[in-house]
C-alpha cells in the first residue's frame, strides 16, 4: 500500500512537469556541438550536448526559464527564454555558436582535423583526397581492443590472422593477404622483424599510443607504391597545445586457465647465441652444452593479465617547443586447446574410386603464451619562425612471446582400442623476440609564398630472434577416460628425441625523402604541384642454427621414462666429432641488401567548382642482390634482382555539397616478394617445411575505386564504394611436393593473373544517446591454378592427372563484416559498446590436389567495452573479449564419411560436421580485462 501511494504521488508531480529540449549546433557549419554545456540560468539544471547536438531537459516545474549554453572556443550563446505552463508543458530551441573571434585560426583547424575525436575523423575522411577510412584515438580507447591488430578488425573490409592464441597479428585489406599491404608510422615506412616477410606484426603496437589510425586504399604519386590492398598509417600521439597528463592501469584474466592450469618454462639461463656462435662452428658440441632448464616446465594457477599507460606533453618557450612522451607495458597470458589431424602427402580413393583426403596424425595440443608488450614513443617539435619547424621522433617497441605447446601426437589408424593408445608426446618451449626502432628527423620550410619544403631522415631497425627454441619427444603408451583425456602415460622408453634451435635476424633501414610543392594560381584557380622522391638502403642478416639429439641406439627399449633430466640424450655419431657444424644443410645463413629509389610528379586542381583532380606518376627502381654461406657449387647460392616500376595514378573527387562526395580513382602499384621467399631456404614449419623460390617475380596490380560519401552531421556518415583489381604474377603459398612423393613443402609461387573485386558499406549513425555504426564488404577474386588429379579410371587404373582449377585469392573472405551498439551519455560520462565481428569462409592454404585445400569455416566474435566517468579526472573502464566463445575451424570439402571409407581405419577424431571434414579446432574462451584511467 505505501509503495503504490508513494508511486501515486510521483506520478501525480510529473504531471505538473515539463520538457525542454532542444538542438545546438555551429553557426557556420551547421555542425553538432557535442559536448557543449546547456544550463538553465539562476537555477541547478545543467546537461551535456549529446553527439547529435541534442539536449533534453526533463521534469522541470512549470516558470519561466533562460536557456544558455556554452563550448570550449565558442561565444556563450544569447539567453532564450522559454515558459513552461502549470500543465506537462513541452518546449523545443535551437542555439547556434559562433566561434570566439580571439582564437588562433591554426588552433582551431589543428583541433578539428586531427582524427583523434571521432567527429574529427570523420572530417579527416570528408577532406581527404583519396579513398581513405579513419579510427580515431578516441573510438580505439572506447573498444575492446588493446592492440593495433585487433583495433584494425573494425575497419570496413579489414579482417585479420589470428595468432596460436586468437590474437590478431596480420591484415588483411579486401581480401588481399598481408603480403599485398604496407605500414607506416607517422608516413614513414618501417622494417618488419619478421623472419622471411616484409609485412609487419600488428600486434606489436599497443593502441593506446596513437593519435588516429588511417587505412588508405587508393594511392597518390607521393606515396609508396607497394601496396596493393591498402596503406596502414599509424599516427603516433603529438605534443599537446596545453600541458597533457594521462594514465590508465588495468588487470584481467583469460577464462581458458579455469578449466587448466598456464603452463611456463624459465628463461632467465637460456643462452641468445647457439654453441656455433659462441665457439664456432667446428666446437664438438655435446649434450651438456644444451641446458635443460627451458624444458622444465611448471603450471601457474589463474594468472593475472595487466596493463599500464602514460601520455605526458606540453609545450615551452612561448609555444615554439612541444614535446610528448608516451609509454605502455602489457603483460597477457593466453592461450588455446587446439585440435589437428595431419594430411599425407598423397589422397586416398573411395569405393568409388574418386579422391578423399588421407590423414597421418591426430594433435591434440595445447598452447600457453605469456606476452610482455612495451611501447615507447617520443616526438619533439621546435617552431624555429613562422616559416620553418624541425622535429624529432623516436619510437621503440618491444615484445617477448614465451610460449609453451604440449602435443599428444596420435597416430590416424593404429589405435589399439577406445582406452588406449600409442602416442609421441612432445613438450617444446619457444621465447620468442621482436624489437622495432625508428628515428625521424623532419622539416617543413616555406620557402616562399607559393612554395613549400618538407624533407626527412630517417634510420630504423627491426630484429626478432628465437633463441634456444627447444623441444623433446618420446613415444609412449597412455590410457584414456571415456572422455578421451590422457589418464596414464606408459613409463617405457621407446624412442626419444630432442631438438635446439637458434634464429636471429636484422632489418636495418636508412632512408631520405623530400618533397617540394608549388601552389600557384592558373586561370583564376589555385593549383598544387608537387615532385619528390626517396632512397632506401636496407641491409638483411638471417641467422639459422638447429642440433638433433636422440637417444643412443644401445638404450634397451625397457628403460623407464620419468622426466627430460634422465633421458640419456646424445648426438648421433659423427666422424667429425659429436655435435660438430660442419655443413649449414639450408641457405638459411644469408645477407641480402636492397635499394630503392623513387621519384614522382603529381598535380592537384579544381577542374570546375565541384571536381577536383588529383594525378600524377611514380616511378619506383628496387635492385636486390643476396648471398648464402653455401658452397660455390650449390644452385642459387648468390643472385641479384632489378626492376624499374612506372605507376601512374589518377583520383577525381566531385563535391555534390558541404557534405556529400564521389569519388572515382585509378592507380598502378605494386607487392615485392618477401626477402626469405626469393632465397632458397628451408625451414621446419609447424605442419610443413618451407622453401624459399629464388625464382619468383614481384607482383603489380591495375587497381580502380568508386566511392559515394554522406556526412551528415558529426561523427554520421554513410559510404557506398566498389573496387576491382587486376592482378599480373600475384603470389600464392602452395604446399607442393618435392624430393619424393611424400615430402611436402610449402613454396611460393606465382601465378599467371588473378582478378578482386568487390562492394564496401560503412553505415554509422547516432540517436540521441544510442547509436549504430555498421560496415559489411562484399570480396571476390578469383584466380586459376595448376592441380592434380588424383582418381580411377576404368581400364586405366589409378591415375594422377594435370587440370586447372578455379578458385578464390588465398586468405580473401566473400563476407566481411562489423555491428557496433553504442551507448553514449555525455552528461553521466558513460560509453558502452557492443561489438560484434563476421569474417566469411576463406582459404586458409592451398594444396597441389585438386579439391584438397583447406578452408576456414566462417569466424564470429562478440566483444564488449564499457568506459565511466567517476569524477572530472577519473574513469573506470572494462573489455570482454569472445563473450560467445567462438572456435577457430578449418576444414575441408569432403564429408567424413568419405574420408573414414577412404582411410578404412578407425573414425576420424574432431568431426563435428556431417558436410565437411574438420581437420583444425582451436578454443580461446573469453578474457576480460577492467581498469581506471586518469586524465589531467
Amino acid at each position: 500500500m505505501m509503495i503504490l501511494s508513494f508511486c501515486g504521488i510521483c506520478l501525480a508531480s510529473l504531471s505538473y512537469a515539463g520538457t525542454i529540449k532542444g538542438k545546438i549546433n555551429d553557426a557556420r557549419t551547421g555542425e553538432p556541438m557535442a559536448g557543449a554545456t546547456v544550463v538553465l540560468e539562476h537555477t541547478h539544471y545543467t546537461t551535456i550536448v549529446n553527439l547529435d547536438g541534442t539536449f533534453i531537459f526533463r521534469h522541470i516545474p512549470a516558470g519561466k526559464y533562460e536557456v544558455v549554453a556554452t563550448t570550449i572556443g565558442y561565444n556563450k550563446s544569447k539567453e532564450i527564454d522559454v515558459e513552461l505552463s502549470s500543465d506537462n508543458d513541452t518546449r523545443s530551441v535551437s542555439i547556434s555558436l559562433s566561434a570566439s573571434s580571439n582564437l588562433l585560426d591554426e588552433v582551431l583547424v589543428t583541433g578539428a582535423t586531427n582524427g583523434e575525436s571521432e567527429k574529427g575523423a570523420r572530417r579527416m575522411e570528408q577532406r581527404a583526397d583519396v579513398i581513405q577510412n579513419v579510427l580515431s584515438a578516441r573510438a580505439i580507447q572506447i573498444s575492446p581492443d588493446v592492440t593495433v591488430a585487433n583495433s584494425l578488425q573494425r575497419i570496413s573490409g579489414i579482417t585479420i590472422q589470428r595468432d596460436n592464441a586468437g590474437e590478431g597479428r596480420y591484415v588483411i585489406i579486401r581480401g588481399m593477404s598481408q603480403r599485398y599491404n604496407n605500414t607506416l608510422v607517422n608516413g614513414i615506412k618501417i622494417p618488419s622483424p619478421d623472419d622471411k616477410f616484409r609485412f609487419v606484426p600488428m600486434d606489436i603496437f599497443p593502441s593506446e599510443m596513437l593519435e588516429r589510425l588511417e587505412v588508405t586504399k587508393a594511392l597518390t604519386p607521393n606515396m609508396e607504391g607497394d601496396a596493393i590492398g591498402g596503406t596502414m598509417n599509424l599516427v603516433m600521439k603529438n605534443a599537446p597545445d596545453q600541458f597533457l597528463l594521462t594514465a590508465n592501469v588495468s588487470a584481467g584474466y583469460s577464462t581458458l586457465f579455469s578449466n587448466r592450469p598456464f603452463s611456463a618454462f624459465p628463461h632467465s639461463s637460456i643462452s641468445i647465441k647457439s654453441p656455433a656462435e659462441l665457439y664456432g662452428n667446428s666446437f664438438p658440441a655435446t649434450a651438456a652444452n644444451f641446458p635443460l632448464s627451458n624444458l622444465h616446465f611448471y603450471n601457474k594457477s589463474n594468472p593475472i593479465n595487466g596493463t599500464v599507460g602514460m601520455t605526458i606533453g606540453d609545450r615551452f618557450l612561448n609555444k615554439r617547443l612541444g614535446v610528448v612522451l608516451s609509454a605502455s607495458y602489457q603483460n597477457f597470458f593466453r592461450g588455446s586447446n587446439s585440435e589437428y589431424l595431419i594430411p599425407s602427402a598423397q589422397p586416398n580413393l573411395t569405393s568409388a574410386g574418386n579422391p578423399a583426403p588421407a590423414f597421418t596424425d591426430a594433435y591434440d595440443r595445447q598452447y600457453s603464451t605469456q606476452t610482455n608488450r612495451i611501447g615507447i614513443h617520443n616526438k619533439i617539435d621546435y617552431v624555429i619562425n613562422g616559416r620553418n619547424k624541425i622535429s624529432l621522433y623516436n619510437l621503440y617497441l618491444h615484445q617477448n612471446d614465451f610460449e609453451t605447446r604440449y602435443t599428444p601426437d596420435t597416430t590416424v589408424g593404429t589405435n589399439s582400442s577406445n582406452s588406449s593408445k600409442s602416442v609421441q608426446v612432445e613438450y617444446r618451449s619457444r621465447w620468442q623476440i621482436q624489437d622495432i626502432y625508428n628515428a625521424t628527423l623532419h622539416g617543413d620550410h616555406q620557402l616562399g609564398k607559393q612554395m613549400k619544403l618538407d624533407w626527412s631522415g630517417v634510420y630504423s631497425i627491426a630484429t626478432k630472434k628465437v633463441p634456444d627454441m627447444a623441444s623433446y619427444n618420446f613415444n609412449a603408451n597412455v590410457k584414456l577416460d571415456p572422455s578421451g583425456k590422457i589418464t596414464q602415460i606408459d613409463s617405457t622408453l621407446y624412442s626419444a628425441g630432442a631438438d635446439r634451435v637458434w634464429q636471429h635476424n636484422k632489418d636495418q633501414d636508412w632512408s631520405g625523402y623530400l618533397n617540394l610543392i608549388y601552389t600557384p594560381h592558373l586561370l583564376e584557380r589555385a593549383v598544387e604541384f608537387a615532385v619528390g622522391g626517396l632512397y632506401r638502403y636496407k641491409t638483411r642478416d638471417n641467422y639459422y642454427n638447429e642440433y638433433g639429439l636422440g637417444i643412443p641406439v644401445t638404450i634397451p627399449a625397457s628403460t623407464p621414462f620419468q622426466s627430460i633430466d634422465q633421458m640419456p640424450l646424445t648426438f648421433p655419431s659423427s666422424s667429425a666429432g659429436e655435435g660438430v657444424v660442419t655443413t649449414i644443410l639450408h641457405a638459411n645463413n644469408y645477407t641480402t641488401h636492397e635499394k630503392t629509389a623513387a621519384g614522382y610528379i603529381q598535380a592537384k586542381l579544381l577542374l570546375t567548382r565541384s571536381l577536383q583532380l588529383l594525378g600524377g606518376v611514380r616511378v619506383e627502381n628496387t635492385q636486390q642482390d643476396y648471398t648464402t654461406n653455401m658452397p660455390a657449387t650449390f644452385n642459387a647460392r648468390q643472385g641479384t634482382i632489378h626492376y624499374t616500376d612506372l605507376l601512374p595514378s589518377a583520383h577525381l573527387k566531385y563535391f555534390l555539397d558541404q557534405r556529400q562526395n564521389i569519388r572515382l580513382s585509378y592507380f598502378k602499384s605494386l607487392s615485392r616478394p618477401g626477402y626469405g621467399e626469393i632465397i632458397p631456404t628451408q625451414y621446419p614449419g609447424e605442419y610443413y617445411s618451407e622453401i624459399g623460390n629464388p625464382y619468383l617475380k614481384h607482383t603489380r596490380a591495375d587497381n580502380f575505386d568508386l566511392r559515394y560519401e554522406w556526412f551528415p552531421s558529426g561523427s554520421n556518415q554513410l559510404l557506398l564504394g566498389a573496387f576491382y583489381k587486376d592482378l599480373q604474377n600475384p603470389i600464392e603459398t602452395f604446399v607442393t611436393r618435392d624430393g619424393g612423393p611424400s615430402a611436402l613443402y610449402l613454396q611460393p609461387q606465382n601465378v599467371n593473373k588473378a582478378t578482386n573485386y568487390g562492394f564496401e558499406a560503412v553505415f554509422t549513425q547516432f540517436f540521441g544517446m544510442f547509436g549504430v555504426s555498421a560496415n559489411y564488404t562484399y570480396t571476390h577474386s578469383k584466380v586459376t591454378t595448376a592441380k592434380l588429379l588424383y582418381h580411377y579410371v576404368n581400364g586405366f587404373g589409378i591415375r594422377t592427372d594435370s587440370i586447372f582449377q578455379t578458385r578464390p585469392l588465398q586468405g580473401q573472405a566473400n563476407n566481411v563484416g562489423n555491428l557496433s551498439l553504442l551507448f553514449k551519455d555525455s552528461r553521466i560520462g558513460l560509453d558502452m559498446q557492443l561489438a560484434f565481428v563476421y569474417t566469411g569462409d576463406l582459404i586458409q592454404q592451398v594444396n597441389p590436389y585438386y579439391g584438397m585445400d583447406t578452408w576456414q569455416k566462417p569466424y564470429t566474435q562478440l566483444d564488449f567495452s564499457l568506459e565511466k566517468r567517476l569524477n572530472h579526472h577519473f574513469y573506470f573502464y572494462t573489455k570482454v573479449n569472445n563473450l560467445t566463445n567462438s572456435h577457430h575451424k578449418l576444414y575441408m570439402k569432403f564429408t567424413p564419411a568419405s574420408v573414414n571409407q577412404a582411410n578404412a581405419g578407425p573414425a576420424l577424431p574432431y568431426q563435428t560436421d556431417s558436410r565437411n571434414t574438420i581437420v583444425q579446432n582451436d578454443i580461446y574462451k573469453t578474457s576480460f580485462l577492467g581498469g581506471f584511467r586518469y586524465k589531467f
